[in-house]
């Protein structure tokens, strides 16, 4: 009889073969062994074949003349030859698959009972390891359990499948299995009911850690693909169909050209921002740090005595505050100008910027707000000398405003304060007028 130390006891069903080569079967649910079968069948096993001396029929394991386990993946006919598993020793393990998934050794095969994907090298039958996968032609299979039922998979080319045992991720594309080479986002399949992008951390020894699931909005991965998850806890994330800009969850800007005729991949490149500046997107505010990733603006980016120059992304801003846009307006037909912000590359992102003050910070609502200084190249009248000042970015505010001979009407004034000034002044006249010759 086989003893199992109670520490070692199994978590699910596990066949032995015990000191008499008989096949046990200890049952989880009674805690209790019992023979496997009524008969044992003996069967010679050599280079993953064995050969039965009774017909293997309804029974999945036979026992060698050793007393050795040997899992066959079919029914087999008495002294006909087919695929088995078998283990080389005590100590190493391997998986077997016929009905159900095993982890075996020599003398044991405990059913696989957890879902989630066993990546399998058919050579060793064994987890894989990156010698296994790193050229063509390698013979892996993936095993996808939910709980004991466990089936092989065809693997999709735009999927990473995790292997908890393994501790990796693979994806199967052009014929050859890869493995990330540095952390971040990926497509994956964790198990067979759960598929969606997921952030990952790759170690120093090539371990893979899964961190978290993705919330909804679009994410740019490590295989350069953007993807875009729908709200709700099962919301399901596919690849973008359409050409555009892109604001990730990661805080960075894309644009992205798509191939309806998907005849070739769609290509996203990467923009950038001035660091150090703010921008306004999707009514919050970002700060742009190192490598061009923009940040919400929270407390310790929050001055309120500072000016600081917030740019309004033209690509990702359907519509300016109409503050906004009434003085772009105005620059654009008093001062044949523009608000837009002179870029320095292809790659960086047209705003119209402005200078903006008196930020606070709303810690309930986690939302930051500004108050406008003056949008860029705006020219307004100075109370106190009349003169007129344009605003500037550099300076951070206006400056005296000097005409400019190939712009002779740079220094008009944007808005209407003259209009409204010579408008106030004579309707306070007429009423005056008015009023004394009523007397």
């Amino acid at each position: 009889m086989v003893v199992v130390v109670a520490s070692l006891i199994p978590n699910s069903l596990t066949y032995y073969a015990d000191v008499n080569k008989r096949i046990l079967k200890y049952n989880v649910n009674s805690d209790a062994y019992s023979f496997a079968y009524e008969k044992d069948i003996i069967c010679i096993f050599n280079n993953n074949k064995c050969t039965p001396n009774a017909d293997l029929r309804n029974q999945e394991f036979c026992i060698t003349y050793k007393g050795e386990l040997v899992l066959a993946t079919t029914d087999i006919k008495s002294r006909e030859t087919g695929d088995c598993y078998k283990a080389n020793n005590i100590n190493s393990n391997i998986y077997g698959y016929s009905q159900y998934l095993y982890s075996m050794n020599v003398y044991s095969a405990e059913m696989v009972d957890q879902t989630g994907y066993y990546i399998v090298s058919l050579s060793t039958n064994t987890t894989v390891v990156s010698k296994n996968y790193k050229t063509k032609n390698n013979n892996i299979v993936v095993y996808g359990c939910q709980l004991s039922n466990c089936k092989v998979y065809e693997p999709e080319e735009s999927t990473y499948y995790y292997d908890a045992e393994a501790k990796t991720i693979l994806r199967y594309k052009d014929g050859v299995w890869r493995t990330p080479e540095t952390s971040g986002y990926a497509y994956i399949s964790v198990d067979p009911s759960d598929t969606h992008v997921y952030r990952f951390t790759r170690s120093n020894d090539g371990t893979i850690k899964i961190n978290g699931r993705a919330n909804y909005g679009y994410y740019y991965t490590i295989d350069n693909e953007m993807y875009n998850c729908d709200r709700g806890e099962n919301g399901d994330c596919s690849l973008i169909d359409d050409t555009g800009y892109y604001f990730t969850n990661q805080g960075e800007i894309y644009y992205c050209i798509y191939d309806s005729e998907e005849l070739e991949p769609t290509e996203c490149t990467k923009q950038s921002c001035f660091s150090g500046q703010y921008y306004y997107i999707e009514e919050a505010y970002y700060r742009c740090e190192a490598n061009s990733v923009l940040v919400p603006v929270i407390s310790r980016y929050c001055s309120y005595n500072d000016n600081v120059i917030v740019n309004f992304p033209l690509a990702i801003s359907e519509e300016l505050p109409d503050k906004i846009k009434q003085a772009v307006e105005g620059v654009e037909k008093n001062n044949n100008s523009t608000a837009i912000t002179s870029v320095r590359g292809k790659n960086y992102l047209k705003s119209v910027s402005g200078i903006f003050t008196n930020c606070t910070y709303n810690v309930e609502e986690t939302k930051s707000s500004f108050d406008l200084v003056c949008i860029n190249n705006y020219v307004t009248v100075d109370e106190d000398t009349s003169e007129t000042k344009i605003c500037s970015l550099e300076q951070l505010g206006y400056v005296e405003c000097i005409e400019d001979e190939n712009n002779p009407e740079k220094c008009n004034v944007s808005g209407n304060v003259m209009i409204l000034r010579s408008f106030t002044f004579l309707t306070i006249l007429v009423i005056a007028l008015s009023f004394i010759f009523q007397f």
